[in-house]
């Protein structure tokens, strides 16, 4: 038995290194075809524990309804998904910096974590823009903020705007230009951009359903630092829900955020799932019908594709399903992620594998 397995890792091994001389696929972006590798070696994906970081403030209301993630600097900013949901005071983003989450994360200190509140000035944008329905995503560039709008799907499209951060983050002032308009490439009830990947002079908008049976071509809308737009990037096609992203890294990595709600399958009709006929189910998403996890892509002169690492899948909670709707790295040591309000506001910390 030994003496076969072995053989079969061997002959494994050579078909990767014959496909990559060959210039077919990358090992570090394309993963040989689940139908070449037998059973016996294929990877699990892993479960990790979410380690929850009290929030105080108006953060423990689950009516902030955060719905993205973003770094500015040294500072965590969260974006709710109607910033002026406070009737008694200013419409806010809020923030806490990285050495207070670090300190919680290593035990240095204790209590609730209190988020500072950034004015949001909108400039009046929810007025203008017919079926408004809040904002979905954010992202930096130095000073310069990208938000996705997200409005009703009658209206057949959402919208990328722009905005600049007060360096001191006392302000975030949406501009009146350059905004460019998302065709909303699928008809699926609720769905809508909800995850900005950016990067050097580069801005990428994802859409949140990508699965076989609601998505035909699935792709990336790509833009440059003004919001020219440079095309579409093919997506593989990604089951249930993509609800946030990473920033790119050096070399074109990030992060999706990738949930399913039991409620949801009428709108996103999974289909079976490759990732977890590849690398398996992990104990706790075995037992219960949500899904939890973050899958990594890369981005390549061919298209968007999924990196050879497997997902990570999110340990879960005996509580109901949390909708995460935030994702951001924590330097190397893993993530950050909030929920929207279910089932309740949460910000947790998953380190890496």
């Amino acid at each position: 038995m030994t003496r076969d397995r072995n053989q079969v890792r061997w002959t494994v091994r050579a078909l990767v290194l014959s496909l990559a001389m060959a210039g077919c696929v990358s090992s570090s972006s394309q993963p040989v075809a689940l139908a070449d590798v037998p059973p016996a070696l294929r990877g699990t994906a892993p479960e990790q524990i979410v380690t929850l970081l009290p929030l105080g403030g108006a953060l423990q209301s689950e009516d902030a309804e955060l719905s993205g993630l973003a770094w500015y600097g040294d500072h965590l900013v969260m974006l709710p998904q109607y910033p002026g949901w406070e009737d008694d005071g200013p419409a806010c983003l809020y923030t806490v910096s990285k050495a207070e989450l670090l300190a919680r994360i290593d035990h240095t200190a204790t209590g609730p974590l209190e988020p500072r509140c950034i004015v949001f000035d909108s400039g009046g944008l929810e007025k203008r823009i017919t079926g408004f329905e809040g904002y979905e995503a954010l992202g930096f560039s130095g000073e310069q903020a990208y938000l996705t709008v997200e409005t009703h799907r009658l209206a057949g499209k959402a919208f990328l705007v722009t905005g600049r951060i007060a360096p001191d983050l006392s302000v975030l002032k949406l501009e009146a230009s350059p905004q460019a308009v998302l065709p909303l490439p699928a008809d699926v009830s609720n769905a809508g951009f909800e995850a900005l990947v950016v990067g050097e002079n580069r801005v990428l908008a994802l859409y949140e359903a990508n699965g076989a049976r609601v998505n035909p071509a699935p792709a990336a809308e790509s833009f440059d630092g003004s919001l020219g737009h440079s095309g579409k990037l093919t997506l593989p096609a990604i089951e249930y829900r993509i609800t946030d992203a990473t920033s790119l890294d050096a070399t074109g990595r990030f992060w999706v955020m990738n949930y399913n709600y039991p409620g949801t399958q009428k709108h996103f009709k999974p289909a079976p799932d490759p990732l977890m006929a590849r690398y398996g189910t992990g104990p706790t998403q075995a037992q219960k019908p949500q899904v939890e996890r973050l899958i990594e892509l890369q981005v390549t002169p061919g298209g968007i594709v999924l990196t050879d690492r497997p997902p990570l899948q999110l340990q879960l909670s005996n509580e109901a399903a949390r909708n995460w709707e935030g994702v951001v790295r924590l330097e190397d040591r893993g993530f950050l992620l909030v929920t929207d309000k279910f089932p309740r506001t949460l910000l947790g910390f998953v380190p890496k594998p």
